[in-house]
């Protein structure tokens, strides 16, 4: 039998919630819903009946495979035990007229597999992409926010984003959907202070570059370990292969640590605060080979076309902004200790000569210190804030 060609390939989470949300986000683009709800249903399972023991594992592969044939065993590398679970390998769809191949790989790899040139795109968050590829990038400090990425590359390199994704999932907080950003923030358990003298700990409005100058240890996820040692060098960062908060509450009181932050739910359960801004932001968003890219008629039909990647500045993305940040306030209160305003969350003066541009997935001879569209990029700036503004009053007050 003569094997299909795929004209895209493109490289996906195998299991957890991208996935699930990317997965979900297929149906509207004419698949086959059925397809993709027993594939929905057997990922949402995974991590439940994953296991230490393979053949254990090997049961439930066994009735996912009857379901729908796309899965495979892989180790969970993210828990403690390291279990072997369930995950999705890949599958095909014909989309718009164009076959679309669906790979399930490790979130950190999807880079990897376009710098490798195995795959033509890849849904990544900036977080995962940050990791693996900070060291293509200028000043990867100054990388704090996705619309900068492509203007701080070094020559020589194929990776492009081509824009966010809009993958949503239901906040219980705001009753709706809401995009998947997320922060990757400084938390702490809070300091105890006497009743009688009635005044709580101050923390320093820069609480990071505080402990950096200090040398105090903080606690990261060893994915994120390269990322927060080169923004905050001085940092004495102690990696955890697991659970952060639970490294901070098991710490002495006044421990801090570094974490994805997306709704705040588990820090309000643990009893934990989060402190200022973000070392940056995140979500997920579709990568592509550039050099495909150029080259490739299906997979620029296929991201303009089908996926239709989202700019920085969209409005509906401007709105989306203003759901999670709303969400996060509301959940957290006062735990959410020198909280910025949402527009200075958003983007801020120096963004724009740190390369913040109306985005283009055609960047590759862009400098963040090139004044070429800064003007433009410095009325987006100014414009998106005041949407964001006005977003931000309209839902506060519903």
């Amino acid at each position: 039998m003569k094997p299909k060609k795929f004209e895209v390939v493109c490289a996906v989470p195998r299991s957890g919630r991208t996935f699930e949300n990317f997965l979900a986000k297929l149906q509207a683009f004419g698949v086959n819903t059925k397809e993709i709800e027993k594939i929905l249903e057997v990922s949402k399972k995974s991590k439940s009946v994953s296991n230490v023991d393979f053949l254990e594992a090997s049961k439930f592969l066994k009735d996912a495979i009857e379901k729908i044939p796309c899965f495979g065993l892989f180790v969970d590398r993210k828990r403690l035990n390291r279990p072997y679970r369930i995950g999705f390998l890949g599958y095909e769809w014909l989309i718009d007229d164009i076959w679309i191949r669906i790979e399930g790989e490790e979130p950190h790899n999807g880079s990897s597999l376009i710098s490798l040139n195995e795959v033509d795109c890849a849904v990544v968050g900036l977080d995962e992409l940050l990791t693996m590829t900070q060291y293509y990038l200028r000043d990867p400090t100054i990388v704090n926010k996705w619309g900068m990425y492509n203007y701080n590359l070094k020559p020589a390199t194929r990776i492009r984003i081509a824009g966010s994704a809009q993958l949503t999932r239901y906040n219980p907080v705001l009753g709706q959907e809401v995009q998947d950003m997320v922060g990757f923030f400084l938390i702490s358990k809070p300091k105890s202070f006497s009743s009688s003298s009635k005044k709580e700990p101050k923390y320093p409005l820069d609480f990071l570059a505080h402990l950096s100058e200090h040398g105090r240890r903080v606690f990261v996820k060893g994915r994120y370990a390269g990322v927060v040692g080169a923004a905050y060098p001085e940092l004495n960062v102690v990696s955890v292969e697991e659970n952060v908060e639970e490294a901070v509450l098991e710490a002495e009181t006044g421990s801090v640590g570094l974490e994805i932050v997306q709704t705040g739910n588990t820090l309000k359960r643990k009893g934990l605060v989060l402190h200022g801004v973000p070392l940056f932001l995140s979500e997920s968003l579709y990568v592509v080979d550039y050099y495909r890219y150029l080259k490739n008629q299906p997979l620029q039909r296929f991201l303009h076309d089908t996926v239709k990647p989202v700019g920085y500045f969209a409005e509906e993305r401007i709105r989306q902004f203003a759901l999670w940040y709303l969400a996060l306030e509301r959940n957290l209160g006062d735990s959410w200790l020198n909280k910025p305003s949402i527009t200075e969350l958003f983007c801020d003066s120096q963004d724009s000569a740190n390369g913040l541009r109306p985005y283009r997935l055609q960047t590759r001879y862009w400098k963040p210190d090139d004044v070429y569209k800064q003007d433009e990029a410095i009325a987006m700036l100014k414009d998106s804030k005041a949407k964001l503004l006005a977003f931000y009053e309209k839902y506060k007050h519903e």
